[in-house]
């Protein structure tokens, strides 16, 4: 049990590699034993209704917010046990920086970030890395005349990992339809022509 808690220590603290963790999640049993302990209480927790293994294993280790949510349960798991440790910050940072080079139109899954508008080659400066993302962005993310203005959360859709085309918003004001104010997004597939609305209200 002691090299299974170290192991964990070294997956926080970055010594031990996103994939290497997932492999030794399902190929470990003492790993599995360890995370799986019922004398732990996870009341008031997200992990309430299962355990720490079964969240680790739910995860996606190949998108940021997958790593990130690994590595801060992991060390959650620690620390419910007695376990101090640093984290290293790598995991977070590279969610963070993902969320500040997409436009604030844009609210992408990770996922499809990580997939679709990241370089492929990770020996970019940060520079070209940024040039290469905007790019992207307008390459995929395309509208007849300006970006949507949202006034609530982002919700461009995504259909085959396509983004939708952009044409436009109508505001709802004054109508007996609706009982608030608002705009209705109106978006359309180019290959089949079909209409997609988004109505947000006040």
């Amino acid at each position: 049990m002691k090299d299974a808690i170290q192991f964990l220590k070294d997956f926080v603290q970055g010594k031990i590699s996103c994939k290497e963790f997932e492999q030794q999640l399902y190929t470990n049993p003492e790993l599995e034993k360890l995370l799986s302990d019922s004398s732990v209480s996870w009341q008031k927790t997200y992990l309430q209704d299962t355990t720490p293994f079964l969240y680790l294993a739910e995860q996606n280790y190949t998108n940021p917010n997958g790593r990130l949510n690994a590595q801060q349960t992991v060390q959650l798991f620690l620390d419910k046990i007695g376990i101090k440790t640093t984290a290293t910050s790598q995991y977070s940072n590279d969610y963070n920086w993902i969320l500040s080079t997409s436009p604030k139109y844009i609210d992408a899954d990770l996922g499809f970030i990580e997939k679709h508008i990241l370089p492929e080659d990770k020996n970019l400066s940060k520079a070209e890395q940024k040039q290469h993302i905007k790019q992207r962005y307008a390459e995929l993310f395309r509208y007849q005349t300006k970006p949507p203005k949202w006034i609530q959360n982002p919700e461009w859709p995504i259909q085959n990992n396509s983004p939708l085309f952009f044409l436009g918003q109508i505001e709802i004001k004054k109508c007996d339809l609706f009982q608030d104010d608002g705009f209705i997004y109106l978006f359309i597939e180019l290959k089949t022509g079909t209409i997609e609305t988004i109505k947000q209200l006040y």
